[in-house]
């Protein structure tokens, strides 16, 4: 066949459709990936290749979507090899030996697109070690002469772009990546389509970029009709539609023709591959290819493009205050108080109350700290704005909210006018309530960061959120902590509130951290209110030195004011060691006693000017 970017000059490319969930149905191998076929029922996947083939595609996948040692070894295939790339090699290397034979013996031309899908993160592998991987699948590939590497169903270009790099360092192979998308046009990584397409479209090493999976045609054609397609190949190649579960296993309902229907919609926006992915079987490329909609030659019509510049002007981009006060090197108070672990919220907006009369800039929220259920610092927060007129920076903590749950939160903030946020990855669950609460950790704090910044550009541009992260100085490798804040900074953050600072020691590695990174950084400061407070904070709070010398300046047999006014000496004198190190500081209250930061702050106003 001629080469495929000459071939898409003048043709559009129809691509099979779902080859697990066929070979499932066909097979009837519950819960079995179907690239084991490849090794032990060959046959079988050629005969759907040809059934696709002579549906009328000319382009089919290798069934190698899930040809990775931690699929494979999960399915029973390889588990105990010492050498895992070799188990790879021969389930990639036989998938698409059994394409070339279907395309070999079908008697016209047809593409064969190898196909790299997601390799599972779940495992005990690091980045490094997963890139390895791409490039051993991309190799395998290179040696065994294919014309097409397709990256499918990924969420970002993380390991897309080196790898791809690296194809074409090697070959002249055609490089097209397929992202799977939400009915909101984001993948779960939070990325969006228009982002995916630009970023995809300005790499010069990948030939074609669309989306598949996760949405049905009617939702992909809403989406593709927003976008400026751009001068790339695009495809697409959606699900059957959405599946009901049954017995455990996914069941689609039969509508090839109403599919049919709605891929010769998304034709006519000038999409030049067009394919099925879950759900669909041959029946449906069948209908797809014979409508005449899809035969006829790609005139893209920009509709995207269209509908751009249309759009009324971006509104003035609104000033954040906190962010507007650390540029002008003043030093920013920010206060934080635990929300109630009942219904009560007296105590807060008191605290809140007596806060609002001093050079307190923000108020900060806490996110069930040590793992125990309090109010959600959202809806706290929110009302504090309502009622007290007093910004708000709550914490929001990967360990709770799934990403469905994430993007819910970030939207009721905006919609509640809450402007800066600080993200977190939060304190585990207790060891010995695990058995009944499970943590969610969908995200680190990085990439929750990397979601809010791409909803911010999508979303919430003229006005976007202000968000910051924690910085544990206390770890044992400060460059590691520093290369952590580097990924944060790129990834959106604006700031960063330290742990509770004790010592010249500690004050001396956030001077060693600003001298690496420009940033705005909050010193931690947490008055401790007597002897026990100050021997559970020393002994039970991993990360947190307190030197025995503070320790040393409390006593079991002090009252409570006597406990108060030495927290509030040492937070002064920490105040002016400080600063000439941080932009501000960070106040975590004990016990929500505000009272003891007012003193602090009326002591030392002289600082904060």
């Amino acid at each position: 066949m001629s080469n495929i970017k000459d071939f898409l000059k003048r043709n559009r490319l129809i691509m099979d459709g779902a080859m697990g969930t066929y070979y499932s149905q066909k097979f009837a191998r519950r819960g079995e990936p179907s690239e084991i076929g490849n090794l032990d029922a060959p046959d079988v996947i050629k005969e759907i290749h040809m059934e696709y083939i002579r549906a009328g595609a000319n382009l089919i996948r290798t069934n190698t979507f899930a040809a990775n040692y931690e699929t494979l070894k999960r399915a029973g295939y390889g588990g105990e090899s010492h050498n895992p790339s070799a188990v790879v090699k021969r389930c990639l290397t036989w998938g698409f030996n059994i394409a070339r034979g279907a395309v070999n013996t079908c008697g016209r031309p047809v593409f064969i697109a190898a196909d790299i899908g997601p390799i599972p993160e779940y495992g005990q592998k690091d980045e490094q070690e997963i890139l390895d991987e791409y490039r051993l699948m991309a190799k395998t590939f290179i040696e065994l002469g294919a014309d097409i590497i397709l990256f499918e169903t990924f969420s970002d270009l993380k390991y897309i772009v080196p790898v791809a790099q690296y194809i074409k360092e090697h070959s002249k192979i055609f490089v097209m990546t397929s992202f799977c998308l939400n009915k909101f046009g984001y993948t779960k990584s939070g990325m969006s389509a228009k982002k995916l397409l630009e970023a995809a479209g300005n790499d010069m090493n990948i030939d074609a970029v669309g989306f598949n999976c996760g949405i049905g045609a009617a939702h992909m054609y809403q989406i593709l009709r927003r976008l400026n397609l751009g001068d790339k190949i695009i495809l697409a190649a959606p699900n059957s539609g959405y599946p009901d579960t049954i017995r455990d296993r996914s069941v689609y309902q039969e509508n090839a023709g109403y599919f049919a229907d709605k891929m010769e919609e998304i034709s006519g926006l000038g999409v030049n591959i067009l394919g099925g992915c879950c759900g669909t079987t041959p029946d449906y490329i069948r209908q797809m290819a014979g409508r005449a909609g899809i035969s006829r030659e790609i005139l893209r019509s920009h509709k995207g493009e269209q509908k751009i510049q249309i759009q009324a002007p971006a509104a003035e981009t609104v000033e954040n205050p906190l962010m507007k006060r650390l540029d002008q090197g003043k030093k920013a108070v920010v206060v934080e108080l635990d929300p109630p672990h009942n219904g009560d919220m007296e105590k807060i907006l008191q605290a809140v109350e007596l806060l609002k009369g001093e050079r307190v800039d923000m108020i900060t929220l806490s996110d069930s700290p040590m793992g125990k259920m309090r109010a959600d610092p959202m809806m706290v927060g929110a009302k504090i704005q309502k009622e007290l007129d007093f910004p708000v920076m709550p914490h929001i903590s990967c360990r709770d909210r799934n990403q469905i749950a994430m993007g819910g939160a970030f939207l009721g903030a905006y919609v509640n006018d809450i402007r800066n946020l600080l993200i977190v990855t939060g304190d585990p669950v207790p060891a010995g309530d695990r058995p009944v609460v499970s943590s969610v950790y969908d995200f680190n704090s990085i990439t929750l960061m990397e979601y809010l910044k791409h909803m911010n550009e999508e979303y919430f541009a003229a006005d976007p959120i202000v968000y910051g992260g924690a910085l544990n100085y206390g770890r044992p490798n400060l460059e590691k902590e520093i290369e952590r804040m580097e990924k944060k900074i790129e990834a959106g953050a604006s700031y960063f509130l330290t742990q509770p600072l004790y010592s010249e020691a500690d004050i001396d590695r956030i001077a060693y951290i600003k001298s690496r990174v420009k940033t705005k950084i909050l010193g931690g400061i947490m008055p401790l209110v007597s002897y026990r407070n100050a021997l559970f904070m020393k002994n039970e709070i991993y990360g947190i030195h307190v030197p025995d010398e503070v320790v040393a300046r409390y006593s079991p047999e002090m009252n409570r004011e006597e406990g108060e006014a030495v927290g509030i000496e040492c937070a002064a004198r920490l105040m002016e060691q400080m600063k000439d190190v941080v932009d501000g500081y960070y106040f975590m209250v004990p016990f929500n006693r505000a009272a003891m930061i007012c003193r602090i702050i009326e002591r030392e106003e002289g600082i904060l000017c």
